[in-house]
């Protein structure tokens, strides 16, 4: 089995070039995170894959949740916790580089503790851990 270990949140993408002195910006948000695409990727490719993670009891944390599970993941290792989601912004500029700016502070899968964490490593073949763990 593979274990991921990481954060789970959510990529919010500007959908248009915007003009700097817009007072709107469209946005489009998608389940995210460097960790929790490896755990899934896994799991397409037929891989038995579990996730570590600290998710929220928000709204958000629900649809990260539901995802994962129907992504086949297993999320018997996931911790849920009374606090917000962490939140990713992209933005492109009109030559398409990408800035970033990430909202995770008190977050949820930020907030893991070692008394969180009651992890049997048998059967375990290889331990990912990603960005922010």
């Amino acid at each position: 089995m593979f274990l991921v270990c990481g954060e789970a949140l959510f990529d919010v993408f500007t959908t248009e070039v915007v003009d700097q002195a817009a007072f709107e910006v469209p946005l489009s948000a998608r389940v995210g995170g460097s960790p929790l695409n490896v755990a899934v990727g896994l799991a397409r490719l037929g891989c038995p894959v579990a996730m570590l993670t600290g998710l929220s009891t928000d709204f958000l944390g629900e649809r990260l949740l539901a995802s994962l599970q129907s992504e086949g993941v297993n999320t018997g290792l996931i911790v849920r916790k009374q606090a917000p989601t962490t939140l990713g912004f992209v933005q492109q500029d009109a030559a398409g580089v990408p800035s970033y700016a990430f909202y995770g502070n008190g977050a949820a899968d930020r907030l893991l503790t070692l008394d969180d964490i009651n992890v049997d490593l048998e059967g375990t073949a290889v331990i990912h851990f990603g960005s922010y763990s």
